[in-house]
């Protein structure tokens, strides 16, 4: 690989695991702040706050811009979001922050993978494998990094904050040396686009991504009650890695196949580590984690994107934007959903109310692949 493709292939493995750094003290921040659950659902949920906005109006601002200032705009966002924690871990900085992460990660998920496509013309599936790799690395280690830290040092402010902060300091240094790529005169701002006939991948990822902040702050909250260790790290390393060891048995299939069989995983991961939760047994969580992981990074993900892909293939940078879109909006708006209600109902009951839903909900996904496969292909409109 050669330097430039190194550096900004840091670049997005550094801004993926800040992101998730400070995961395993939520609950803490909004304790000491004396709130409850929903504080830290929603301090989870204003990522998306940042990222979708910066998704939907920027994702193609790095051909106007440029992908390096682009690129090191990201990393100044999150290298300012991670001194702020240093300086005043607070669960209101909190806020602030993941704003500021989600505004990162919006900005670095396209011009990343543009530069290095740009690096790399003959070498696209390489180029997926790269970003696939160092973002799912990323998202999946923070939280596990930090959660390290804090079994040897308790403390507000755990000394992986100070790494990562300088490591991103020296990765802005490094930025300043690759070359700029060519710019165009193309609009700054170019919305998503959604094919209508779609519209079931896109609430098949949605559910899919909810899990992901179901792992990361509602699960690790009951376990804490319960006296068990905060689980959020090797969690939400366990819900990453299990959906990317399995990609390549998503790619080979039929999209709509592994759009059901993740519908399927789905429901039995969550069955299973809510039963988990209920019954005090850590084993069961992580196998249920680890299942619900294979479909929300494994075949419900690759399967919606093989989806959305072919039926509008005419424009599909601009179709794949939407269906992260959809993607984000299920990662955010339930958790915070199911903080507030656990707040009033418990977690348990909570989980198990909204379990209902997801099962009706993949049972009826389900039932509406298998009809399309029986019909023919015909044009879709797009929204």
């Amino acid at each position: 690989m050669k330097r430039p493709a190194l550096i900004v292939a840091i670049a997005i493995f550094l801004i993926t695991h800040a992101t998730n750094l400070q995961i395993p003290l939520y609950g803490t921040y909004a304790r000491l702040a004396g709130f409850g659950s929903s504080i830290s659902a929603i301090a989870f949920s204003t990522y998306v706050a940042g990222l979708l906005p910066t998704l939907i109006l920027l994702g193609g601002a790095s051909d106007r811009i440029g992908r390096k200032t682009v690129i090191l705009t990201s990393l100044l966002l999150v290298c300012v979001a991670t001194f702020l924690m240093i300086a005043q871990p607070t669960i209101y900085t909190l806020l602030i922050t993941r704003v500021l992460q989600g505004i990162g990660v919006g900005l670095i998920t396209g011009t990343g993978t543009a530069y290095l496509s740009t690096l790399m013309p003959q070498h696209s599936a390489k180029v997926a494998a790269y970003v696939s790799l160092t973002t799912a690395l990323g998202f999946s280690s923070g939280a596990l990094f930090t959660n390290a830290v804090l079994s040897i040092q308790d403390s507000l402010v755990p000394f992986s904050y100070w790494v990562v902060f300088g490591l991103i300091l020296g990765c802005i240094g490094l930025t300043f040396g690759i070359p700029e790529q060519a710019t165009t005169s193309t609009p700054l701002i170019r919305l998503p686009v959604f094919p209508s006939a779609a519209i079931w991948a896109g609430l098949a990822i949605a559910l899919a991504w909810s899990l992901a902040g179901i792992v990361g702050i509602i699960l690790p909250a009951q376990l804490t009650h319960y006296g068990l260790p905060n689980w959020s790290g090797p969690m939400l390393f366990i819900i990453v890695i299990a959906g990317v060891f399995f990609q390549p048995a998503a790619r080979h299939m039929e999209a709509r196949r592994s759009l059901q069989l993740g519908s399927l995983l789905l429901v039995i991961g969550y069955a299973l580590f809510t039963l988990g939760t209920a019954f005090e047994i850590l084993s069961l969580v992580l196998i249920g984690v680890a299942i619900a992981g294979t479909a929300c990074y494994g075949f419900t993900y690759l399967g919606g994107l093989a989806e959305v892909v072919r039926l509008d293939s005419a424009q599909p940078a601009r179709a794949i934007s939407g269906y992260f879109v959809c993607a984000y909006l299920g990662y955010g708006i339930p958790v915070i959903l199911i903080g507030l209600f656990s707040d009033r109902f418990g977690i348990v009951n909570t989980l198990i109310g909204f379990g209902a839903l997801l099962l009706v909900s993949n049972v009826s996904l389900i039932a509406i692949y298998q009809t399309l496969k029986q019909k023919k292909r015909q044009p879709h409109e797009l929204l």
